[in-house]
């Protein structure tokens, strides 16, 4: 944790969840067990890591995926909401845990804990805010801390069928934290895991 950093207590509130329910449906093959740096180890590896180094061997997991990425994290949170994608795996949680979430997805492996670390800093420093997202040339909500007042609208655009999380932040209370572009790189395509590859160094 950096000096300006977000307080151990503020750190030890918040319940770090990694979303694996993606289906790679442009990969073309299960790209979380894709592997990944100089260790070939799993590519969902990364983002368990990087929330691990900010928050210890806490970070849970949401969504329907290949057991052997269960096994990665330190626990699972039931999707009780499978099939509308990200939106479902952030109101499990929120239901999961009562207090703060953060939130960061699976196919994000060149994440910092630096970004991580913006991000919370952020969030202490607004507690009003429903929602603190990191940004660059746009918000990427899924690395982002969730409070539980966001709940009740995100279940509304569950259950209306809105299941983008970009158009629930347009309702509620929402501060945007500039990151790295580098560090906020999503893995879709063999062609993303190349290119990202290559920003990380690995």
């Amino acid at each position: 944790m950096t000096i300006d950093g977000p307080s151990p207590d503020f750190i030890r509130a918040v319940q770090p969840i990694v979303l694996v329910g993606g289906k790679s449906r442009r990969f073309g093959r299960d790209k979380l067990l894709e592997p990944w740096g100089g260790d070939a180890g799993p590519l969902v590896g990364r983002p368990i890591e990087t929330l691990r180094a900010v928050f210890g061997r806490r970070v849970k997991v949401v969504g329907d995926c290949d057991p052997r990425v269960l096994r990665l994290a330190d626990g699972v949170i039931a999707d009780v909401y499978p099939g509308v994608g990200p939106i479902g795996g952030v109101v499990s949680a929120l239901v999961a845990h009562d207090g703060p979430v953060f939130v960061l997805a699976g196919d994000m492996p060149t994440c910092t804990p630096e970004t991580v670390e913006r991000v919370l800093t952020a969030a202490e420093r607004s507690p009003g805010a429903a929602a603190v997202v990191a940004d660059s040339e746009g918000l990427h909500p899924c690395v982002a801390l969730y409070r539980p007042g966001i709940r009740g609208v995100l279940l509304e655009g569950i259950g209306c069928g809105r299941h983008a999380l970009m158009a629930a932040l347009g309702s509620v209370s929402c501060v945007a934290v500039a990151c790295d572009a580098a560090s906020l790189r999503n893995v879709n395509t063999a062609a993303d895991a190349r290119d990202a590859a290559g920003t990380s160094g690995s």
